[in-house]
């Protein structure tokens, strides 16, 4: 037995991140997500006549009918050890013919579920993380592994990184997901800003206007790879946290619900994966029943870099091995000392909220800064002290209910930061 897996079995430390990597970063509701939601649909064919599979797609529809609140009646895999799956989208040139094979991953995550589903960890690693990758000894971008060897070297590089283990694996193209949204007849989403670009050699074209609308499938595929900006991929992983909530929004619309099974005919050859029928339909029901207050969002810490044309995202060490522990390891924080330091962010629309919000934060103890921009993008609570201990951040949404349903995210870099702990961004959008 190995390290790796003797730390995973006895849920301590994982190993510090490798010291070839001394360069080693929401989805609030991530795991309330496209691709959680979309497995348990995609399973409608494969588990029709399975008695204990018809039992949980019959919940699974109730809940997104709002007929039923969901009934928490798990068994395997929750029932014994924590659980890590490497959830990963590729960028498949539309050309293509087989979406798995010299593609790279433009999007990776670990959803980490402890054991009993207890809690839900979701971490997004930056495409441009500058890694070893698996079975070399250059560094390299971790989305190329998926180029250079597929699921395996993807999952091997990971663990090696991060110290943790991968039980399961989720691969999704971007044609799957185009498929998908125009077949329901597209997603209401909101664009925080107009976006722009093109590139004829993977025949992506984006032009996208600011404001609300009803994206096609090749309009939703713009928004998630857009990444023309001063933020770059880590504009674009928040990007990526706001279409799971309008995705899961749209599967609970009842003039979408009899789509559904038009629209994922199609979808198996766009879907690899190593879990099982049954597997797929617990943590489609897991998805389902969890509170949004359990689920931990963050993003691989870092800075990024450029040497010549080439643009890396380098992790953090410190940070990065505080965040696995926090969220995969789940090692318990002391209570703090002293108030908590609370910034509001706040546009001149919200002046009169962030007030409002200021006074009720202040009369449970907090301190609290106020600071205005001229313009946000999202409502969310993003935390930037990975001490707080969680229990301290739920007892905030407790005595103020309006906190509760905000996306949270942890931001130990301070791309959001008004607060020395966390910040309440009010951007009036959402």
């Amino acid at each position: 037995m190995t390290q790796l897996e003797e730390k995973q079995q006895q849920y301590n430390k994982p190993q510090k991140a490798a010291k070839k990597t001394k360069e080693p970063s929401a989805a609030a509701e991530f795991f309330k997500s496209f691709f959680i939601a979309l497995l348990a649909m995609v399973t409608l064919f494969l588990a029709l006549y399975h008695r204990e599979a018809k039992s949980l797609i019959r919940d699974i529809m109730m809940v997104m009918k709002g007929q039923s609140k969901p009934r928490i009646e798990f068994t395997l895999p929750f029932a014994q050890k924590r659980q890590n799956i490497l959830v990963m989208g590729v960028d498949v040139n539309h050309e293509s013919s087989d979406p798995f094979t010299n593609t790279r991953t433009d999007t990776m995550v670990i959803v980490s579920i402890a054991p009993g589903a207890k809690d839900v960890s979701i971490i997004s690693i930056p495409r441009d993380s500058k890694v070893y990758l698996a079975g070399t000894s250059r560094p390299d971008k971790i989305n190329h592994a998926f180029a250079n060897g597929g699921v395996n070297t993807s999952v091997r590089t990971v663990e090696e990184t991060f110290g943790i283990r991968i039980n399961r694996h989720l691969v999704m193209s971007n044609q799957g997901i185009i498929n998908f949204i125009d077949t329901i007849g597209g997603l209401p989403i909101y664009v925080e800003k107009d976006m722009r670009y093109g590139d004829k050699t993977v025949g992506l074209y984006i032009n996208l206007k600011k404001g609300y609308h009803r994206l096609s499938g090749s309009d939703v595929e713009g928004y998630l790879r857009f990444r023309n900006d001063e933020l770059g991929d880590i504009g674009r992983i928040g990007r990526q946290q706001w279409f799971f909530d309008a995705i899961l929004e749209a599967l609970k619309d009842p003039q979408v619900l009899p789509k559904l099974p038009e629209a994922i005919k199609g979808l198996p050859k766009y879907i690899q994966t190593d879990m099982s029928v049954l597997e797929m339909l617990q943590y489609a029901k897991l998805a389902m029943a969890i509170d949004k207050s359990d689920i931990h969002v963050a993003t691989i810490p870092g800075d990024p870099s450029s040497k010549g044309e080439i643009s890396y995202w380098i992790l953090r060490p410190e940070q990065t091995q505080a965040m696995i522990d926090k969220l995969v390891y789940r090692d318990k924080a002391e209570m703090l000392e002293g108030p908590l330091r609370i910034g509001i962010l706040h546009t001149p629309a919200t002046l009169e909220k962030a007030n409002e919000l200021k006074e009720l934060l202040e009369q449970n103890g907090a301190d609290v800064n106020l600071r205005e921009r001229a313009k946000l993008n999202h409502d969310q609570i993003a935390i930037h002290n990975m001490d707080i201990p969680t229990a301290a951040i739920n007892q905030i949404k407790k005595a103020i209910p309006e906190l509760k349903n905000k996306q949270t995210v942890y931001d130990v870099v301070g791309l959001t930061s008004a607060g020395g702990d966390f910040t309440v961004v009010l951007a009036g959008n959402n």
